[in-house]
């Protein structure tokens, strides 16, 4: 491939039918990738039909594959942004996905190959792929727009009345789904009746139907609401006081990043994706309904604890703005240039 024009290095960065996702956590960060491009000058396109010298899909669906064929015939190189690690996240999503989740691990493995190199937004999600032989795999974050999730008091006030909130409030944010941590959500907001908690997401209903689920929010104490999706998360999560993540599995999340970007105190389930969250420093973890009491007990009681958590979650949230996104997009579309041409 000729390099004659390397000093303007022009991306394609593609997510093939982006408004069937446009509520999911990929098309967020796809749309930081974007934006952090924008934010250190980049030349990119999001017309995989053009001219380019580096294609970085964020989906495999078969316009993408087409165009990452026509890449490789002319010596382009073709990075596939991660996203889905396998059976890992995708196992426990919705019905039979567990009978299918070997299957579609075996084509993940198939297209992912076919990358000159692979993007994971967390040091597991990157760990799980190279364990599989595949690679090269870098870590690059989803990130977070920062300028958007910042402390705001009269946007708070204005969401706490919206919602009808009074008091300390505790909320996760996540399609309602068990492998999200609700049913753990639930029993928590039980031992705990004088807080109130609140679940942001979408309900699909019996599309991802788990009766023992449905029985439960049926049946969940009143001091917990299902809020529903929400079109200014900035500003609901604000509203709250204390993010409280019991997921099973999370590649990267999204919703972490933007609580941490608005300092928001966070109790999360001990889980490999948050291994670079320190407790005590960025956070609180626990493994049980028990330490997930105790952590928001802790939090609440203790103001010099809160003040800590939330100044160490800001801080957490910096390394993934997206500036700093960026420039790491920047270096590592370069390097995978070099080794290719």
């Amino acid at each position: 491939m000729s390099m004659h024009h390397s000093s303007r290095m022009k991306v394609c960065v593609y997510l093939e039918a982006a408004e069937l996702f446009s509520r999911s956590g990929f098309y967020a960060a796809f749309k930081n990738h974007l934006r952090a491009l924008e934010a250190v000058g980049a030349d990119y396109t999001t017309d995989p039909g053009g001219r380019y010298d580096l294609l970085h899909l964020h989906w495999f669906g078969p316009r993408s594959l087409r165009f990452l064929r026509r890449a490789k015939r002319k010596g382009i190189p073709v990075v596939i942004h991660a996203h889905s690690i396998g059976r890992y996240d995708f196992a426990g999503g919705f019905t039979g996905t567990r009978l299918l989740a070997p299957i579609y691990e075996k084509l993940v493995d198939r297209i992912y190959s076919q990358a000159d190199a692979l993007f994971a937004p967390s040091e597991f999600a990157a760990g799980t792929l190279k364990a599989r032989g595949l690679g090269p795999v870098y870590v690059v974050s989803n990130g977070a727009d920062l300028s958007r999730f910042r402390p705001d008091e009269k946007r708070r006030a204005r969401w706490r009345k919206k919602l009808g909130l009074e008091g300390f409030v505790v909320y996760c944010s996540g399609n309602v789904l068990p492998r999200k941590g609700v049913l753990e959500f639930i029993e928590v907001a039980a031992h705990l009746p004088k807080l109130s908690f609140v679940w942001f997401g979408k309900h699909w209903g019996p599309l991802a139907f788990y009766p023992r689920m449905e029985w439960k929010i049926r049946r969940a104490p009143g001091n917990v609401r299902f809020a529903g999706f929400v079109d200014e998360p900035e500003g609901a999560y604000d509203a709250c006081d204390l993010f409280f993540f019991p997921t099973h599995g999370e590649t990267q999340s999204l919703v972490l990043l933007e609580s941490a970007s608005l300092g928001k105190p966070m109790v999360l389930r001990d889980i490999p994706a948050f291994s670079s969250l320190e407790h005590g420093v960025h956070c609180l973890k626990g493994n049980s309904v028990e330490e997930f009491v105790q952590a928001i007990e802790a939090v609440i009681s203790d103001t010099e604890l809160r003040e800590r958590l939330s100044a160490g979650a800001r801080g957490f949230a910096q390394d993934h703005g997206l500036p700093a996104v960026g420039k790491r997009l920047l270096y590592l579309y370069r390097k995978i240039l070099e080794g290719k041409a």
